[in-house]
């Protein structure tokens, strides 16, 4: 059994962000789900084909500040890498999100998700997330 779902329950007993570096007012609803693995893509006769497609675990709600647009200060904090669309923000070092977990915002999570986490930028103050907007079919 993977360590995520236990790693995932915790952390929302413990609570997603500090509030007196995370204004609850700006905080938003999003869902997201870690990556636990890979599996292998075989072809019509059932032999693998080389590629593999990442799997993911449960969607799991939490509250945070995510950017109307990126910043300035999202630029200096990630240096001249461009290849996002927001930023997000929580001031709890102890969120599991990575780089490669998938966002659902602005959407419900029985729907295709909508965001994915390219970088990922942590200081004692909190953690500071690119996310690239995605299309799935």
């Amino acid at each position: 059994m993977s360590p995520l779902p236990c790693l995932n329950a915790l952390y929302q007993l413990q609570g997603a962000c500090c509030k007196m570096r995370s204004l609850n007012r700006n905080k938003r609803k999003i869902y997201y789900a870690l990556r636990t693995g890979d599996l292998a893509n075989v072809d019509e006769y059932g032999n693998e084909t080389g590629e593999r497609t990442p799997t993911y675990g449960i969607e799991i709600a939490l509250e945070c500040n995510i950017s109307a647009a990126t910043g300035q200060e999202a630029v200096q904090a990630f240096g001249s890498f461009t290849g996002y669309s927001r930023t997000m923000f929580v001031a709890d070092n102890r969120c599991p999100i990575e780089e490669d977990s998938i966002l659902w915002f602005g959407v419900e999570p029985n729907q295709p998700h909508n965001y994915i986490v390219v970088r990922k930028a942590d200081s004692k103050n909190g953690i500071l997330y690119a996310l690239q907007e995605v299309t799935v079919t």
